[in-house]
């Protein structure tokens, strides 16, 4: 197994808390930088989201995915997925554990936080629901 093959499995859909073991998602794709002569890559932050995700998948289903997820996040010109810097993951067993909470990084969970304004608050009951 090469060391490429070693990221992917290891870090690739492992779930993502903050540093109040909030759950933030799931590691949906890697951002590498590649050095300039013979290095070895490095991991330079995990993309999450539905938009992420549906691009990774491709087809007819991720382009629906990720078409839905980026008019969520604002309409025709979202800007770039959701990337949480390789700086900000701390641990990564069996969880990726981020070293801050999940309201410092305003672009993350940004469908749960669209669904919670705009569909949960308005139940009875849920006056507690903010994310």
């Amino acid at each position: 197994m090469t060391r490429h093959d070693s990221v992917r499995f290891t870090l690739l859909d492992q779930q993502i808390v903050d540093s109040e073991h909030r759950p933030v998602g799931r590691v949906d794709d890697l951002v590498l930088r590649l050095p300039a002569a013979g290095g070895e890559p490095e991991v330079t932050a995990a993309l999450t989201g539905a938009q992420v995700l549906g691009e990774r998948l491709g087809g007819a289903i991720g382009g629906v995915m990720a078409g839905v997820a980026r008019r969520l996040r604002g309409g025709e010109h979202p800007g770039p997925p959701v990337a949480v810097p390789a700086e900000l993951i701390g641990e990564h067993e069996d969880l990726i554990v981020l070293s801050v909470p999940a309201r410092e990084l305003p672009d993350v969970m940004g469908l749960e936080r669209w669904l919670a304004r705009h569909v949960v608050e308005g139940l009875p009951g849920a006056g507690d629901a903010r994310l």
